[in-house]
């Protein structure tokens, strides 16, 4: 046993001294600290990186925005289209059997009531927005794009009505037809968008968008006849058109700034 012993010893340290010989002839290859450290503070650090143009973030947010049409549901552009033609067709045929003062309110709710539709199926996409959580971008930046487009969408399709509707008998001139619904547009869209970001339900989210239109679309001269209009157009004088975009303004930032902790309780609790 004892030869046995010294012979294992005597092997370990061979392989002992072979690995120091190897380590002392890798060792002299290897640059010096002092060398390491200063070719470090050559290379230019990711952090300090300079500031990005304006025509190559301009890029970036196009592309993101192109994506995002790729994205969205393919209904949502024609649904938008559809709305804002069923919005100038009854607001015309309003206007034409003698309530001209009521034409501009259901142009309004046509349109409000269509933007709700377009945020809620837009933001309904939990299969998508599930990849997000593992990009560089993350959820609040590919929800800003998205609304971007979506009410960019929303925006072109109710500007078109509106012209369609001046020149075809509304009782307002353009300017005051879009500032109908234009106003009133942030606060529907921070409803349904805040809605859809935190219950992940479209039916939820549209039924919140859909409740919020009577309350954001002006009352107008239907506050004449009394009861629940002439106590909405009350409320609304109360609080004025600034306030309610302020808080559709507020709403929108709050999705936004919000969508990755709404999409990480919605995986948590699936």
């Amino acid at each position: 046993m004892s030869v046995e012993a010294d012979r294992s010893e005597a092997a370990g340290a061979a392989v002992k001294e072979a690995l120091r010989r190897q380590e002392r002839v890798l060792a002299a290859e290897v640059p010096s600290f002092a060398r390491i450290a200063a070719r470090i503070e050559e290379e230019p650090s990711t952090f300090e990186a300079p500031a990005w143009s304006a025509r190559k973030s301009a890029r970036l947010a196009a592309s993101l925005a192109a994506a995002q049409v790729r994205v969205i549901p393919r209904a949502v552009l024609p649904a938008a289209l559809v709305v804002a033609a069923a919005a100038t067709v009854a607001a015309c045929f309003v206007a034409s059997v003698g309530a001209a003062g009521e034409a501009a309110w259901w142009f309004s709710a046509f349109l409000l009531l269509g933007a709700a539709i377009t945020v809620t199926a837009a933001l309904s996409t939990d299969a998508a927005d599930a990849l997000t959580l593992a990009m560089p971008l993350g959820p609040q930046t590919v929800l800003l794009a998205r609304l971007a487009v979506v009410l960019g969408v929303d925006a072109l399709a109710g500007l078109a009505a509106s012209a369609a509707f001046a020149c075809w008998g509304a009782p307002l001139d353009f300017g005051a037809v879009v500032s109908s619904w234009l106003a009133p547009l942030a606060a529907v869209a921070g409803v349904s968008a805040f809605a859809s970001v935190w219950t992940g339900s479209p039916w939820a989210a549209g039924i919140a968008g859909a409740a919020a239109v009577p309350l954001a679309v002006p009352v107008g001269r239907a506050a004449a006849d009394g009861g629940f209009a002439a106590a909405l157009a009350g409320l609304q004088s109360a609080i004025g058109p600034e306030v309610a975009v302020v808080a559709g303004c507020a709403l929108l930032a709050a999705a936004v700034a919000t969508a990755r902790r709404a999409a990480l309780a919605r995986l948590e609790s699936a």
